[in-house]
């Protein structure tokens, strides 16, 4: 009997045990269910918001840093540093970044620059370029800024897009090509400047009948319609035994004027033939200093990108 009785309190007591750590557990279990919450998203909130919801909800939350931004305006939140939906434990240090708002940019003044310029200067100051409108002037080179809005001077949040005004050039004309042949090269050289017209290349062809500076042939032929963004080519005749025509160097300088780099080329033309004596990427200032060999009068031609921006005539 006594057996019976001690094998039956040995039973209540693992019982108890049993009881006491399932209860344990549960407690426990609990406990740990009430203190833990689910981390909300505090972004785009406010500070002020995102704090008096923090605080009900028992999560520390702290400013980290402040930043500038394009998407969220002063004081709301644009970061934090535990992912929503995270379990966490209440009384857990939150840290967020907060917005300072867009950054402020002084606009440029674009007006009377090349559009690839216009658009360097832009992106360096953190602006983006916005609609484009191209118009005839005869006042402003084809792809330069003839207008801009907004206005430069003004401050502006960082990334707002600049809305601008282009120039397309003067009317464009087309002329019936005439018959050079026989003609002085360096008289058609003014003829075509007036034109707005392009001479690209000459080619020399030796020739003691005719005299010096003579156009034997020409690239188009007489009769086609060409204009400025037609270039031409000549074949003009040279006396060797002309004593003006003696090989002789010239000295060119030139400024790249722009205030990023830009490609600049340099063609000389003479009765020497047509040379390019520099075609490389200047910096903005650079002084360029070359030479060249030529017979006779010269013209010098100086390229910005494809763009003609100067032309000189050298004599002899």
């Amino acid at each position: 009997m006594e057996k019976v009785k001690s094998s039956y309190i040995i039973k209540l007591i693992i019982l108890g045990f049993f009881l006491s750590l399932i209860s344990t557990v549960f407690v426990m279990k609990l406990i740990f269910a009430i203190s833990t919450i689910t981390m909300p998203d505090f972004t785009g909130m406010t500070i002020e918001k995102a704090q008096k919801k923090a605080s009900r909800m028992k999560i520390d939350l702290k400013v980290d840093a402040e930043d500038f931004s394009r998407f969220y305006a002063r004081g709301y939140v644009m970061q934090q540093d535990i992912s929503k939906g995270t379990k966490i434990k209440k009384g857990r240090t939150l840290y967020v970044l907060v917005s300072k708002g867009s950054k402020l940019v002084r606009i440029p003044s674009i007006t009377g620059q090349p559009k690839n310029t216009s658009l360097v200067l832009l992106k360096n100051n953190g602006l983006n370029a916005g609609y484009e409108t191209a118009i005839e002037s005869g006042v402003f080179k084809e792809d330069y800024i003839i207008a801009q809005s907004p206005a430069a001077g003004q401050e502006a949040p960082a990334g707002i897009s600049i809305n601008f005004l282009r120039s397309s050039g003067k009317k464009g004309y087309n002329y019936m090509m005439p018959d050079l042949r026989g003609k002085d090269i360096f008289t058609v050289f003014d003829s075509m400047r007036r034109s707005n017209l392009l001479i690209e290349k000459i080619e020399i062809e030796i020739n003691e009948n005719l005299a010096s500076g003579s156009i034997i042939s020409q690239q188009p032929g007489p009769g086609y319609m060409v204009n400025g963004s037609k270039h031409i080519t000549l074949k003009a005749s040279v006396k060797e035994s002309d004593e003006k025509l003696k090989k002789r160097i010239i000295k060119i300088n030139y400024v790249n004027p722009s205030q990023v780099p830009q490609l600049i080329k340099i063609t000389v033309l003479s009765l020497n033939g047509s040379e390019t004596v520099y075609n490389e990427v200047a910096q903005p200032n650079e002084e360029i200093n070359v030479n060249a060999t030529v017979r006779g009068a010269s013209l010098v031609q100086i390229f910005n990108g494809t763009e003609l921006v100067k032309e000189t005539e050298m004599s002899n």
